[in-house]
């Protein structure tokens, strides 16, 4: 039997003399080991360090997304969440630790500061914000490129908005259960994501994490694909570079490409980058929301979509404090009561904030 191949991943082989034309990478410093990629040999690895991205959410694809960045030295990394950290989210959510979770501490401050620890001549910068039409311009000013992060699909589709209506490219992850997808969007070269989901359906809203959960490993890949078109994006590299609309499959080992037609030819039209709407970014199809006074709840209110009663009656049957009507449903969960109405209003009573509200509200209702 022939011996197998066990050519190192460092150093060199015998028969294979060191590379010493390649600069900083030959000298040993901090990123040499990426430098050293083929790859990369013609890019300009230094200007990273004056590159600077917005991370919006911080769960798992946003965290390992994020850790990636400020690993490969970009300069300014923002992370923007308003959760907090729960022991739910250790088993896929890179960043965290079970003081975190002990601590209730806000995700976008704990990412921060664990960041910080891995490359302090980075600046992270961690934002405990809800990310929504009246700051998302203002959140996302001064950026080079926008990462998709966020667990609900009117969050996507908001950094869609400000991603065309900007000229900033962004970079789409989404996953759950075994599967994922990742799209770079170059605004005015690429699709967009509005391109390929003109209208999306109501049942995409609810192909999340909290529906069909998700395997550590389906993040781990999504976020490496996604790390990997920032570095494109953001090293300055052509547009050819990228690699359109990947499908991930990772019980079954499959990685596919989407064949598109290319940009801006044929009949269809995107409502985005084709006629300018940028209505999410207008806040038409937003999820409002408000504190009401001397009271710990949170009445929220989508205008696009009502809450779906039925779904939530057979997804909650089995709880004893489910409480139904034909007008509304109720249910006690994760410390919280939910209040879902038909006329598209939820009260959530115990939360402790808009910004927990509106979490528990994309995983108990929307999710």
């Amino acid at each position: 039997m022939p011996e197998p191949d066990r050519t190192p991943c460092t150093g060199t082989t015998a028969d294979t003399p060191a590379d010493t034309t390649a600069g900083t990478a030959a000298s040993g410093g901090r990123y040499a080991i990426v430098e050293r990629v083929e790859v990369l040999r013609s890019a300009d690895f230094s200007q990273l360090a004056d590159r600077s991205a917005l991370v919006v959410g911080c769960g798992a694809l946003g965290s390992a997304v994020a850790a990636h960045l400020v690993r490969g030295g970009v300069g300014t990394v923002r992370v923007i969440d308003r959760d907090i950290v729960e022991v739910r989210n250790l088993t896929h959510q890179i960043l965290y630790t079970e003081q975190d979770a002990a601590t209730r501490r806000f995700k976008a401050e704990a990412a921060a500061a664990h960041l910080l620890g891995v490359n302090a001549d980075c600046r992270v910068e961690g934002v405990v914000a809800d990310f929504t039409p009246s700051n998302a311009l203002r959140l996302a000013s001064g950026t080079d490129l926008l990462v998709d992060g966020a667990d609900n699909l009117e969050t996507k589709l908001l950094l869609n908005d400000v991603a065309v209506a900007t000229g900033t490219p962004l970079v789409y992850g989404g996953c759950a259960g075994t599967e994922g997808s990742v799209l770079a969007v170059v605004p005015g070269v690429t699709h967009c994501l509005r391109c390929l989901w003109p209208t999306p359906s109501e049942s995409a809203s609810r192909m999340t994490c909290e529906t069909r959960g998700v395997l550590p490993s389906t993040v781990a890949t999504v976020a490496a694909l996604q790390a990997t078109e920032a570095l494109k994006l953001l090293l300055g590299l052509d547009a050819t570079a990228l690699s359109g609309l990947l499908r991930i499959d990772v019980w079954h080992a499959v990685l596919r490409r989407v064949p598109l037609s290319p940009f801006g030819t044929g009949s269809q039209a995107c409502p985005t980058c084709g006629d300018r709407d940028f209505g999410y970014l207008r806040g038409e199809y937003g999820t409002e929301a408000r504190q009401l006074c001397g009271d710990d709840t949170v009445l929220l209110c989508a205008p696009a979509v009502a809450p779906d009663l039925e779904r939530l009656r057979q997804r909650y049957g089995a709880n004893p404090s489910l409480r139904s009507s034909p007008e509304c449903v109720r249910v006690d969960i994760d410390g919280c009561r939910i209040v879902a109405f038909a006329s598209g209003r939820t009260l959530i009573h115990g939360a402790g904030g808009v910004n927990r509200a509106k979490a528990l509200y994309t995983r108990y209702v929307t999710g």
